[in-house]
């Protein structure tokens, strides 16, 4: 399981910079970025791993791209006025698995089958993505789910993200800041959401201060996990994000039947 994008961060942080040099306008971002000063596993309710999957029929196959194409998010989740654009290609470097180390979690990448992204959705300051993964075994999902409540998540990946920011922002930069909620379980979303949380990140850049708000969803379906991201400029994540979190999960749920 990727916690957001791997190229997010940089991408983030180029915005950032972007928006200072245009006197703290408005453009597209993609913002991954969350560290924390509340706890992800405590703050959500202490749910097993098996009742946060979907679990598949013995029957059930590992689902191909073409059959998770049809799970991630289009347009049709969102109301009008949101633009498609193709996805952003991820970057090659090692955060996840340095994330997995720390926190002790099983590496599941060997047992992967297929993964695409969605595409790219804008409104204004406003960007929501996806993307999913199917898995031989769906003991690799569970493996991924129970990560989610693990009390050195939140401290491993602040960590993790306040370096790769620290990187990625030019001299002159300094990060404010930074803070995630985030509650493991499906809360008031689907039954087969894994996770759910918010964010926001500080910067500035010369006399610009700018703020970026972030929502991430990790859902399951049979053998497999969907990962929801979106991002905002100067106000929070929209409500039309948690629209297409549902028009997703359910898709992921019913792909096993």
């Amino acid at each position: 399981m990727s916690l957001t994008r791997s190229s997010s961060v940089c991408a983030l942080a180029a915005a950032l910079v972007l928006l200072a040099g245009c006197g703290g306008g408005s453009s597209d971002s993609r913002g991954g970025a969350t560290t924390s000063s509340s706890t992800k596993p405590s703050s959500g309710p202490a749910t097993s791993s098996s009742a946060l999957t979907t679990s598949p029929s013995p029957t059930a196959k590992p689902a191909t791209v073409a059959t998770l194409k049809k799970i991630v998010l289009r347009a049709t989740d969102l109301p009008r006025g949101w633009k498609a654009s193709p996805p952003e290609p991820d970057s090659k470097d090692n955060s996840d698995e340095e994330l997995l180390k720390c926190v002790g979690a099983k590496n599941t990448d060997a047992d992967e089958v297929a993964t695409t992204d969605s595409d790219d959705f804008a409104l204004g300051d406003v960007t929501i993505y996806s993307s999913a993964t199917s898995y031989k075994s769906q003991s690799s999902v569970d493996s991924d789910v129970a990560m989610l409540k693990s009390p050195k998540l939140v401290p491993c990946f602040t960590k993790m993200l306040k370096k790769e920011l620290a990187t990625a922002l030019p001299k002159g930069s300094s990060l404010g800041a930074v803070a995630v909620k985030f509650t493991p379980g499906p809360g008031a979303g689907p039954a087969n959401v894994a996770g759910s949380g918010t964010g926001s990140v500080s910067v500035t850049v010369g006399q610009a201060h700018l703020k970026m708000y972030i929502s991430f969803v990790y859902v399951t379906g049979p053998l497999m996990e969907v990962e929801l991201d979106a991002d905002s400029l100067g106000a929070p994540v929209p409500a039309a994000f948690q629209a297409a979190v549902k028009a997703v999960a359910d898709r992921a749920a019913a792909s096993g039947s």
